[in-house]
């Protein structure tokens, strides 16, 4: 008698998997891995950026020129592991998760930032992606303005 995986168990971990990908790709700063993740029309939203940072990225093109430059401005050493939560939809997913170790490059100081994103897939792929984030932590790892 064979055990059958129910749809759940198929999405979570496919989920699981699309996570560790993305979060190993930015660990090992592999832009090029990270980006595969991701539909050709991909919507990438930050909708807590603060004024003069970006708020949404269409296509994967202008998303692999914005992340390309991450490297150099945060170093992420570690992230805590995800939990995967599933919704009614099932191409759509929330990861929570966060930088367990990290750091601004310019400055030194600590980025240790907490996520909530809303993740919906096709065919394998994330179509849209809504990145919520505490913009007081770039701020001030960055030394920047408001974040003084």
């Amino acid at each position: 008698m064979s055990i059958r995986t129910t749809d759940y168990e198929t999405r979570l971990a496919t989920a699981q998997a699309m996570m560790e990908t993305f979060m190993k790709s930015m660990v090992e700063k592999d832009m090029d891995r990270w980006i595969e993740l991701f539909d050709d029309n991909v919507v990438f939203e930050f909708p807590y950026a603060p004024d003069g940072y970006t708020r949404k990225l269409e296509g994967k093109s202008a998303l692999y020129q914005y992340v390309k430059e991450l490297p150099g401005i945060i170093e992420i050493d570690l992230f805590t592991a995800p939990a995967i939560h599933q919704t009614l939809d099932p191409n759509v997913f929330i990861a929570e998760f966060g930088v367990k170790a990290g750091r601004a490059v310019k400055t030194g100081k600590p980025y240790l930032q907490t996520y909530i994103s809303v993740i919906e897939t096709k065919d394998g792929k994330i179509m849209h992606y809504k990145d919520y984030w505490n913009p007081l932590t770039v701020l001030t790892a960055l030394d920047e303005e408001s974040g003084q």
